[in-house]
């Protein structure tokens, strides 16, 4: 099976995963649960003869063997699994995630170390079990069947390569433990709620901090080969646009962060290839999910450019806005 390729479109085997829209509030109630929101990779998964993994853009995940053997082993064929690829081990739940899966190249599987330990598959949801389709029944039901199959696996503590998400009453002070904890925030949902593929209509709420900083660009780096930014033209990488930029955070308690964060639009991906130089030390304002104990952005994401007037000199202090 190739390493990347497009799904065109949604067929019974390749549904689309059901979405969550944003909340501004923990719902209460007996009919809602709450879980966390992990910092990875959403995946789903569909067991036939073989395990086929692929992602909410479309993309076929081969690169870590190991949880398709784990899947095969675990649950009989004709199920097909939602959940989410995290890192549980080393805490750098996103970046290591995308490092691994997002390596594309000579058909690359990740092999486990003991210095770089395997991904985990956390299981929040199944669609179809042994062949017979279970969208239509309420969460409740759903969920009593994952726990039926995974009643040897831990709940999410990365012992293994599969996991069953954990879940809880929703709370404030839940959502302020769990944030505690390092999850990026919480899912929550109405337990009487059907599978819906592909919408957000179907009484799932996500919830998650949002801030903005500041930061300072120090340059840029490079796209991936073979990514639609650096085509690949007579077998060599033909960039017109960078992958990101790098920038440096001084945050108010004198840790200093050195990251990457993209997001932007194509034409500022193009200009920061053509006039890197231009942008280096500008002021660049940063969305992000919270800063982790070493002083990490997580999942940063670029806003906008300050013009050189409005730099403020030799600043590099962050300043967070709720």
């Amino acid at each position: 099976m190739p390493v990347r390729q497009e799904v065109k479109g949604e067929t019974p085997l390749l549904p689309k995963p059901m979405l969550a829209k944003k909340m501004a509030r923990i719902p209460h109630g007996k009919g809602w649960w709450m879980e966390p929101k992990y910092d990875g990779w959403r995946v789903l998964a569909a067991l036939r003869d073989h395990v086929v993994m692929w992602t909410r853009q479309g993309h076929f995940v081969t690169q870590v063997p190991y949880i398709t053997a784990a899947i095969a082993e675990q649950f009989p064929a004709g199920t097909i699994l939602d959940g989410e690829v995290v890192d549980l081990r080393t805490g750098r739940q996103w970046n290591r995630t995308q490092s691994i899966l997002g390596s594309t190249r000579g058909n690359f599987e990740h092999h486990p170390t003991d210095g770089d330990p395997p991904l985990t598959y956390v299981v929040f949801d199944i669609l179809c079990i042994a062949g017979q389709d279970v969208r239509s029944r309420p969460l409740r039901e759903r969920r009593a069947i994952l726990e039926e199959h995974c009643a040897a696996l831990d709940s999410s503590t990365g012992d293994g390569v599969l996991a069953l998400t954990s879940i809880q009453p929703p709370s404030d002070a839940g959502l302020d433990a769990l944030l505690a904890l390092g999850f990026e925030g919480v899912v929550c949902k109405d337990a009487s709620s059907p599978y819906l593929c592909g919408s957000r209509r179907g009484g799932w709420g996500k919830i998650k901090p949002h801030h903005e900083v500041e930061a300072v660009c120090t340059g840029t780096y490079k796209a991936e080969p073979g990514s639609r930014y650096a085509p690949i033209v007579k077998g060599k990488p033909r960039p017109w646009a960078v992958g990101g930029i790098c920038f440096c955070i001084e945050h108010d308690d004198g840790r200093v962060f050195n990251g990457r964060a993209a997001g932007m639009n194509d034409k500022v991906r193009a200009d920061l290839h053509e006039h890197h130089e231009q942008f280096i030390g500008l002021i660049v304002e940063l969305t992000h999910w919270g800063i982790t104990d070493n002083g990490a952005l997580r999942w940063p994401q670029i806003k906008r450019f300050r013009a050189l007037a409005d730099k403020a000199p030799a600043s590099t202090a962050s300043t967070n806005r709720a």
